[in-house]
């Protein structure tokens, strides 16, 4: 289960029961985040203000939703109420209608569509968010030699069954699952704007990158829409932040730990901060435990357990290359990062049974701050 974020003003985070409780519709989700916990509070270097509410001072403006199944927390420390509520309602209201594009559990959403047309000969006029979102993903699955994969889709479904049943899908049904994957399938027509999936079977699964393309969505509605540059928008985890609150320097954003470390709190204004692991996520099936995350050598769950953070200008850039950090050995996914995405600063720590954790992180990662 996903582990939900809290901004430092905000309450405890909800359990996956309240969550599915507040949700307008479970059968409209994406599927869920991957497991990391991240605490965020606006901060100085010189002063850090506990994680609690000190004393007197007023919680600034919150707002949370269940999308895309998990809780979206919008925080405006500087915008007045009125403006905040109208702000947030149109936030909520955007997700929801991306939702509706991206989603492969609503059975009418735009990308399944699209995939119920695999393997037709024509490709199909799509709208600007999916081609993009489209776009995206097959760079970055370009770039991490497939370990980025939205055609996992079938075996990402199947993979969910063997959780919940605690047993290995049999060989043939991993065979049939990874057999209809293959991102070079995905075919682009960027002059019409329109896609096919030439592989008859083929099915897509955003959730490796929606939630965050769909945060830059959001920032660009505040900041074009109600002129709101001062906010804090967390996607269980993936948080975005825009200019700190009047009289701070920078948001602190702390860092759920590996198992073994100490927390980690960065001072970060105008970026993004996304997280992926196993932690607690993950099943032990005859002896050995295995992610929510599918390698796409076996089709079945990573067996080397990762944690993966990447501070970026961009969710659709930190959401799917947290994925790389997860599913690459470090010695590859660090310089592939820093190559082809400078200014990206990312840090995986790798735990594998019987070894100490181990550390890796790019020249440019930030210190953390006490």
């Amino acid at each position: 289960m996903s582990r939900t974020p809290f901004v430092s003003w905000f309450p405890a985070p909800m359990t996956r029961r309240r969550l599915l409780r507040h949700s307008l519709s479970t059968a409209a989700l994406l599927a869920p985040a991957t497991a990391f916990h991240v605490l965020a509070e606006a901060g100085t270097p010189a002063a850090v203000p506990p994680l609690s509410n000190p004393g007197d001072a007023p919680a600034p403006w919150s707002k949370a939703e269940a999308h895309m199944g998990c809780l979206w927390t919008l925080t405006l420390p500087d915008t007045p109420p009125a403006v905040a509520e109208k702000a947030a309602t149109a936030v909520f209201a955007e997700i929801h209608r991306l939702n509706q594009i991206f989603s492969d559990y609503e059975t009418t959403s735009e990308l399944n569509q699209l995939c119920a047309a695999a393997g037709q000969k024509n490709p199909l006029p799509v709208s600007r968010e999916l081609f993009d979102i489209l776009t995206k993903s097959r760079r970055m699955s370009e770039l991490s030699r497939g370990a980025f994969d939205i055609t996992l889709a079938p075996s990402v479904r199947l993979w969910r069954r063997s959780r919940r049943r605690g047993e290995l899908p049999h060989a043939d049904a991993i065979a049939k699952a990874r057999a209809l994957a293959g991102w070079e399938h995905i075919q682009l027509d960027a002059a019409n704007q329109r896609a096919l999936l030439t592989k008859p079977g083929m099915q897509l699964d955003l959730g490796g990158i929606a939630k965050g393309w769909t945060q830059d969505a959001c920032l660009t509605l505040l900041r074009e829409k109600f002129g709101i540059t001062c906010l804090l928008l967390d996607a269980a985890g993936e948080v975005a932040v825009g200019t700190p609150p009047p009289g701070r320097e920078h948001w602190r954003i702390g860092v759920q730990p590996t198992p073994g470390e100490t927390p980690s709190r960065f001072a970060l204004r105008e970026t993004n901060i996304a997280t992926s692991g196993d932690h607690y996520q993950f099943v032990e099936i005859d002896g050995r435990r295995y992610s929510h995350l599918i390698d796409p050598a076996t089709g079945l769950g990573s067996i080397v357990s990762r944690q993966g953070t990447i501070i970026a200008p961009t969710g659709a850039e930190a959401d799917p290359l947290t994925k790389f950090l997860c599913l690459m050995d470090s010695a590859l996914s660090l310089p592939l990062i820093q190559k082809n995405f400078p200014g990206i600063h990312a840090r995986v720590t790798e735990s594998l049974p019987g070894e100490a954790l181990k550390v890796h992180q790019t020249p440019g990662f930030p210190a953390a701050v006490s």
